[in-house]
């Protein structure tokens, strides 16, 4: 990572700065989301499946500004379209702080989705572009997302000893003030000075990618591990609280467990990555989530839920950076569409997850995610099957 520093100008050092200090603000803000939603729910007086449908909007926004993120940014330029798209988060904040109407909330959870799709979108479009491709960089800046996201929980536990029954919304306050700062400190970068814009308008057209095998099967393993991160970060902090098996405090710090196991992994995936294949790694990644989501939704004890949970931490950990470095390299014209048509599987799941629980109870609502991991199994083999197949055509073209 020095290395990688080191070969940037100054300006864009700066700007990496930014990339960092947005992850962390959006991990700290998107998990936060998921810890107070418990609360959320009683102070609005709202069922399991008006929670889902609230996250679900959020990844509806997730999804719908994948493919307008590119167009904003030739239109606006680059820097003015990361502002002004990462700040709607702060307002959709500011939205579940002033009013309990269920249309109401869903538009806030929407304007904070635009802002995950959109920053999801530029971060990772900007650090390849500085990175040529390399995953170690795009690991690290994924790892502050995961910084912010275990800090979240401890947050909401402290701002509850302070606030009481409206220390929810301390935290969500405490959020917005972050956002903020994040978004001061990105006024002062000159973003626009880099290619991403031409990058973007140079290859608008290019769409040879949607022909590719590799394009479908990186997106379908987003789209499944998508489905099961989104519901994680949205549902985890009820599931342990309704279930009835974890008090209210305990339930927040096992949800942090799983966060500092992102981070540690995100780390260790930087130093796995020089050693082994991408498609290597995937694979034992998506076997391991599938398990320990068995053991999450199976577990009834303490230590079963905390093995269950610092497992999938370290198994989702890598997903996501070490396959948008593989593809993005490759085809940076699909970064948007590649957002967007993940954005599905985080929009569907928690929906599903909040209906289901409303009729057979959180556990079994839980439980859909087991789809999700099955299927990620089975798109983790098929992209196997696919990178060795490629292995073999090169060995017998060489002989």
């Amino acid at each position: 990572m020095k290395a990688f520093l080191s070969s940037l100008s100054r300006s864009k050092r700066y700007v990496v700065a930014e990339l960092f200090l947005v992850y962390f603000a959006q991990g700290l803000s998107s998990i936060m989301l998921g810890s107070v939603l418990p609360d959320l729910r009683a102070a609005y007086a709202l069922d399991y499946q008006i929670g889902g449908t609230l996250l679900s909007a959020q990844s509806i926004g997730y999804l719908g500004i994948g493919l307008l993120s590119g167009l904003a940014a030739i239109k606006w330029g680059l820097k003015r379209a990361y502002l002004i798209l990462y700040y709607v988060f702060a307002v959709g904040f500011v939205m579940l702080l002033t009013n309990g109407s269920p249309v109401w909330l869903l538009a806030a959870m929407f304007l904070t989705g635009i802002s995950k799709g959109a920053i999801t979108d530029y971060n990772n479009r900007v650090m390849s572009e500085y990175a040529n491709g390399s995953a170690t960089p795009l690991n690290m800046m994924h790892a502050a997302y995961a910084f912010g996201a275990c800090v979240a929980p401890l947050a909401v536990l402290a701002c509850h000893k302070l606030g009481g029954d409206n220390g929810w919304r301390l935290a969500l306050e405490i959020s917005i003030v972050l956002l903020t700062a994040s978004f001061i400190f990105g006024l002062f970068m000159k973003m626009d000075d880099d290619k991403s814009t031409k990058t973007e308008q140079n290859s608008a057209t290019d769409y040879g990618f949607f022909r590719e095998k590799l394009f479908w099967l990186c997106t379908a393993l987003c789209f499944f591990y998508e489905a099961v991160e989104a519901s994680m970060m949205g549902w985890l902090t009820s599931f342990y609280i309704d279930s009835g098996v974890l008090a209210a405090d305990a339930a927040q710090i096992i949800t942090s467990l799983l966060w500092v196991s992102l981070l540690i992994g995100r780390f260790s995936c930087s130093v796995i990555a020089a050693k082994f294949r991408p498609w290597q790694m995937i694979t034992v990644m998506c076997f391991g989530v599938a398990a320990f989501l068995v053991l999450l939704v199976t577990g009834t004890t303490l230590p079963i839920l905390a093995v269950a949970t610092i497992g999938l931490g370290l198994c989702m950990s890598g997903m996501y950076g070490t396959t948008v470095a593989n593809l993005f390299s490759r085809y940076p014209a699909s970064m948007g569409i590649y957002v967007t048509l993940n954005g599905f599987g985080a929009a569907m799941a928690p929906a599903a997850i909040g209906i289901a629980a409303n009729r057979a109870g959180i556990r079994w609502g839980f439980a859909t995610l087991l789809i999700a991991g099955v299927l990620l199994v089975v798109s983790a083999v098929l992209n196997a099957r696919y990178f060795k197949g490629r292995q073999h055509s090169k060995a017998v073209s060489r002989a």
